[in-house]
């Protein structure tokens, strides 16, 4: 009866340890690709390129969603090539307090001229 109810608590045990590392690190991963950055002085448009149900580069084309004002607080998800904004082809997918979507790297304060790195690629 011990050995049962070891074996039994080694497998609860073993699943558990599994289970919580897989936890640890797909939340590792997954914060692993976020930086923080704010809007720069002239603000920004904010678009939607993956809807209807395309996923278009990121381009002024991609539908508008809303502006944010400068010094916005914004979360870099990841970034993808699109179209060139006064020589940055770099645009962020932002994630900030109501929404998300595609910015223009050029008009986002990273500290970075444009790609980051560490920063996942969008696909």
């Amino acid at each position: 009866m011990i050995k049962t109810r070891n074996r039994r608590w080694a497998r609860v045990l073993g699943a558990t340890g599994a289970a919580g590392a897989l936890l640890v690190a797909t939340a590792a991963a997954a914060d692993a690709s976020w930086f923080s950055a704010y809007v720069g002085a002239s603000g920004v448009n904010v678009r939607d390129c993956y809807h209807p149900s395309v996923h278009l580069p990121p381009s002024t084309s991609c539908t508008y969603q809303t502006n944010l004002g400068s010094g916005t607080p914004v979360h870099i998800v990841c970034q993808r090539s699109g179209q060139n904004i006064s020589g940055d082809p770099v645009w962020d997918y932002i994630t900030y307090s109501g929404g998300e979507g595609f910015a223009a790297d050029y008009y986002i304060n990273t500290g970075y001229a444009s790609w980051i790195p560490g920063i996942d690629i969008c696909t």
